[in-house]
């Protein structure tokens, strides 16, 4: 295994990666900007470093100033987490340059899937049912309208270059094209350096499933079942549960092989996630490939009795997995619930500032991975996820049950956190039926689901 590991990342997902190495035994080593210095993750680590970077919320896209810590501190590894660099081939090669091992898929197999449009045209290749769009980068919004024409209205613009909910936009006419191709570019530019646009078909009541796999350097491929993923606001997710009530057995097998295929057929290694959106009648079309380890992991790691970090190192270190994996079925049902620093009654709006009292839940079968304490000062320029809350048991309703105490139980405050939003989900009906999608949060706003509960603890909310 390796002597010394470099987090190239921050918060929640960067002690994540280094709980694992600690009880591997591996040295870790940390980075941060100077906004970052009070971080959880800089004095976690076994060692950290300030990135001598100009630009506070670039350092940690900054390749040229990591690798310089790399080598200095020398190290034998490069983990990225999720965000920032986990996902840039770039950084990938550079890596393999540098001598120094990726943990995470290679740069031929990220060149396959990492890229939205390269990962749709594979996909397509291989037989997965993929969502109706664009194979090629749409050049501009004369072309889109032109496009939409063939695929048809309502569309979504997407950016090639990353996701979270940046560089989208949903298209009704050809009257809104320009307007809305150019507002996707210009956001994609900013937040990826890429103001490349494609065109899929936008799907409403839509269910966003994915499907983690993991493909090892002796060309065996897993799938370790799929999350639902479709309580959204601004298309990023704020809960997740597996195994999601919408996938029967027997599509769960027919993708999960699909999966595989794609695994094997693309050279594939590490962790890695195939998205898909399920259209009302049931069906998934493939949506796009996350190569990397993601927010929600830790609940496909309950339910089938693994650390997908610990997974990963091996894979890097090209150990066999395949005693660990061969044989593995998931069990039981989980939750996440993203604890971020906003305030879901006034549309979600970040919610920056110092926490002055912090009390996370504790007990059986709950887990929470998070970066915050008391104290912390909640940057600005940063993703504002403090925690995320883990629940699992032998059943949703007991998932469900066990989830509702330990939100009840879960105190921040100083700033508006999504806490209370997470409650009233929990009482909601469509909710406990398993009867939601993507439009569940747009459809279940927190001053409607107030107004549906007589429970006392939800007086003050709102005010």
């Amino acid at each position: 295994m390796f002597k010394k590991v470099l987090v190239a990342n921050r918060g929640e997902i960067a002690i994540r990666v280094m709980k694992t190495c600690k009880r591997l035994g591996i040295p870790t080593v940390g980075i941060y900007t100077p906004s970052d210095k009070h971080c959880k993750h800089v004095s976690f680590a076994d060692k950290s470093v300030e990135l001598p970077t100009k630009t506070t919320g670039i350092g940690y896209l900054d390749m040229d100033a990591i690798f310089d810590v790399a080598q200095r501190l020398k190290v034998e590894a490069i983990h990225p987490g999720y965000g920032f660099l986990s996902e840039k081939m770039e950084f990938s090669q550079r890596c393999e340059e540098e001598g120094i091992v990726f943990i995470g898929p290679n740069p031929r197999a990220m060149k396959n899937l990492g890229g939205k449009l390269s990962a749709r045209a594979f996909m397509k290749k291989i037989g997965m049912p993929v969502m109706p769009g664009t194979l090629d980068p749409v050049k501009d919004f004369n072309e889109a309208v032109k496009e939409a024409k063939n695929i048809g209205y309502p569309i979504m613009l997407k950016a090639s270059g990353g996701g979270g909910g940046r560089g989208m936009r949903v298209v009704n006419s050809d009257e809104e094209m320009e307007d809305a191709f150019t507002n996707a570019s210009n956001e994609a530019e900013k937040a990826f350096k890429n103001s490349t646009i494609y065109m899929e078909k936008a799907f409403f009541h839509a269910r966003h499933i994915e499907f983690q796999v993991i493909g090892d350097s002796r060309g065996n491929a897993y799938c370790l079942g799929e999350r639902e993923c479709s309580v959204q606001r601004r298309h990023q997710k704020i809960i997740e549960e597996t195994p999601s009530t919408a996938v029967s057995p027997a599509l769960r097998k027919q993708i999960s092989d699909l999966c595989i295929e794609a695994v094997k057929k693309s050279g594939y290694t590490s962790l890695g996630t195939f998205e898909f959106l399920m259209s009302d009648h049931g069906d998934l079309n493939f949506l796009e490939a996350n190569t990397r380890i993601q927010v929600e992991h830790p609940i496909t790691e309950i339910c089938n009795g693994l650390d997908l970090v610990e997974i990963q190192l091996n894979i890097a270190a090209d150990r066999d997995v395949s005693q660990i994996l061969n044989g593995v079925t998931p069990k039981g049902h989980a939750m996440e619930f993203r604890i971020n620093a906003e305030n879901p009654f006034s549309n979600f709006l970040p919610s920056p500032g110092r926490i002055e009292k912090y009390m996370e839940p504790s007990g059986e079968n709950i887990r929470v991975d998070g970066a915050a304490y008391e104290g912390y000062l909640v940057p600005t320029e940063f993703d504002n996820l403090l925690a995320k809350l883990i629940v699992s048991g032998s059943s949703r309703q007991d998932v469900i049950t066990r989830s509702r105490d330990a939100l009840d139980r879960y105190t921040v405050s100083g700033i508006k956190t999504t806490i209370p939003y997470h409650r009233l989900v929990l009482r909601n009906d469509d909710f406990i039926s398993g009867n939601y999608n993507i439009d569940f949060v747009k459809e279940h706003s927190p001053q409607d689901l107030l107004k549906q509960t007589e429970f006392s603890m939800f007086e003050s909310y709102g005010q």
